[in-house]
């Protein structure tokens, strides 16, 4: 979860309310009140009681009594059983390995305590838990703290693997607290500071054996929406798929150092990557790195490139498990003319993938010509696949306008296809909650020239909300229903993705040959509708096949994973009923089989 409300105050005010004991007593089964945040609490709530139940040697876990209190004698003891796996896990793997590798907490901190406080309590849905900055300040300054370094866990989550990996991700936004703010009076990245928690799993081990980790649903939330901007962040669960899957390739690249370098810099965001790669002795800077992930996100091939920089390190993050598909796929006639033209957007720091095709063979050459806005800073690595199979890939160059063309030889023959890799890289610091989008537009025709004809090309027209200095949010009023007839195909405009509608609930059509799955599904029926209203229905990934029990959950890579669990696993994992599309057979069987999921 992201860290709460930064405020900034002398240091001098903080030492008058140190205690004079380096570290306090404490009894077990001694009560205390604590100031919860209201928007994470269940019930919302401001203040609970709660029992130290466990002492560490880095931990001191204190229960919230009202929920004890409704457990019966055995689920009482199996809790305090699993309490103390937690502490061993705090003491033994989560804080030694942190420190380690990103620093020191705040010790003995504004509490004057060797120890971390950490709260379990009942927590709304879906929260794994919270690091609340306002309790690093004294209650002179800020009322509500608790005027100690605390971390809060959701009780839901305490008999789950999930538990401690949302206790080390916590744990590192105490770090980063500690190792930017206080030492070095800095604001880290949201982005940055998420997607170094995200790294703590895999730090720690806990994303070691893959099937069922932090890591592989991070994976799966990645492949659901791989173009989330990396450094938008919006506290979306689609935000923390880029910032996890971007940290293992860039550390299993550049080596565990890196990261000790980027907390240690005297900068935060994008600067702290790239000072801490030049202070390694890399020559690559964060833009490479970026653009050079863009690539092995789509091809995940080692042997593509030199050094290995298109695929990832990672053993479990094969090919099979972690690659896009196409953002659009276009497919041009195997004749002399034959032209394709698109126009799209981009945020800053988002992948976008674009397949050409040729429909028969030809002898015939491909021109591609790319105009995006004369603001952006467009970078667009080009994948070329040979009949025989083989890849290579090139950069297509953009003069100071951002506008470029190329010519691809033998396209049909030769070539039998391309891929298009469009990132923008404009802005590299202040990122919001809403970024702005970057127009762009491409085309391509096939020629018999064999060098590049002049051929003016088209500046998309320019966004006005691109095209502004502001980086202020836009606040728009909320979007009434669109109240479509389920079974609608919508799309906004320049958006490829189609989806059906039901209820309050959207599902991406991911492919032509699903359409085609369904008679009475067309093209021409497809309604287009604007971003909010398509925004306005929730994505659901769950379908069930007429005739079949089996509920399966969907993923971006076109494959299928059942859901192994009973009625009541079910309703217990927080899916619902109304979200289960139901669809037809020949649906169903065009999604590969992957693993189940079991919980």
């Amino acid at each position: 979860m992201p860290i709460l409300k930064k405020i900034f105050w002398p240091i001098f005010f903080l030492t008058l309310f140190l205690k004079a004991d380096s570290v306090s007593a404490f009894t077990l089964g001694e009560t205390r009140t604590f100031n919860i945040d209201p928007s994470y609490d269940y019930a919302g709530r401001s203040s609970v009681s709660a029992t130290l139940r466990q002492v560490g040697d880095w931990g001191l876990y204190y229960i919230e009594n009202e929920w004890w209190n409704s457990l019966n004698a055995t689920d009482a003891a199996v809790n305090n059983l699993v309490a103390l796996n937690l502490l061993d896990e705090f003491d033994k793997t989560i804080h030694p390995r942190l420190t380690q590798i990103y620093g020191s907490e705040w010790s003995p901190g504004i509490d004057n305590e060797l120890r971390v406080f950490i709260l379990i309590t009942p927590l709304k849905k879906n929260t794994g838990g919270y690091f609340n900055t306002l309790d690093e300040f004294s209650r002179f300054q800020i009322p509500a703290s608790n005027e100690r370094e605390i971390i809060y866990l959701n009780t839901a989550y305490l008999n789950s693997p999930l538990e401690k990996v949302f206790l080390a991700h916590e744990f590192q936004h105490m770090i980063s607290f500690y190792q930017k703010e206080k030492l070095r009076g800095l604001t880290e990245d949201i982005w940055l500071n998420e997607a170094r928690s995200e790294y703590a799993s895999t730090l720690c081990g806990y994303d070691d054996i893959y099937e069922g980790s932090n890591l592989q649903r991070r994976v799966k939330e990645f492949l659901r929406n791989p173009s989330d901007s990396l450094t938008e962040w919006q506290g979306q669960t689609a935000d923390y798929g880029p910032a996890d899957i971007f940290m293992q390739y860039l550390v299993s690249r550049y080596g565990q150092q890196v990261l000790i370098k980027m907390v240690k810099a005297e900068a935060v965001g994008i600067e702290s990557i790239n000072r801490a790669l030049k202070e390694l002795g890399f020559t690559d800077s964060f833009a490479d790195v970026f653009t050079n992930w863009t690539v092995a996100n789509y091809i995940n091939d080692c042997q593509l490139g030199q050094g290995q920089k298109y695929c990832y390190l990672n053993q479990d993050l094969t090919y099979e498990r972690l690659h896009v598909m196409s953002t659009l796929s276009n497919f041009l006639a195997a004749k002399e003319e034959a032209a394709f033209s698109f126009a799209d957007d981009i945020k800053d720091w988002a992948g976008q993938w674009y397949k050409i095709s040729p429909v028969g063979s030809s002898i015939l050459n491909l021109v591609l010509n790319f105009a995006g806005d004369n603001v952006s800073n467009f970078q667009i690595p080009v994948l070329i696949f040979s009949g025989s199979g083989t890849k290579s890939i090139r950069y297509l160059k953009l003069d100071g306008r951002q506008t470029g063309s190329d010519l691809i030889l033998g396209f049909g023959a030769q070539v039998s296809e391309i891929v298009l890799i469009l990132s923008n890289q404009t802005k590299t610091s202040g990122f919001s909650a809403n970024e702005i989008f970057y127009p762009f537009s491409y085309t391509v025709k096939l020629t018999s020239f064999s060098q590049l004809p002049v051929v003016p090309v088209v500046s998309p027209a320019v966004n006005p909300v691109a095209s502004s200095t502001s980086t202020s949010s836009v606040i728009t009023p909320p979007v009434a229903s669109p109240d479509y007839p389920d079974g609608s195909l919508i799309r906004a405009k320049n958006d490829y993705r189609v989806y059906v509608i039901k209820g309050k609930y959207k599902r991406w059509i991911q492919s032509p040959e699903i359409l085609a799955a369904y008679p009475h599904f067309s093209w021409q029926n497809i309604i287009e509708v604007t971003a909010a209203q398509r925004d306005w229905y929730q994505n659901v990934w769950l379908i069930r096949a007429e005739g079949d029990y089996k509920i399966y959950e969907i993923n971006g890579d076109m494959s299928k994973h059942w859901l192994n669990m009973s009625v009541q696993q079910f309703v217990n994992s927080g899916r619902s009923w109304e979200t289960v599309f139901v669809v037809n057979r020949t649906e169903r069987d065009l999604y590969k089989t992957g693993a189940d999921v079991i919980r």
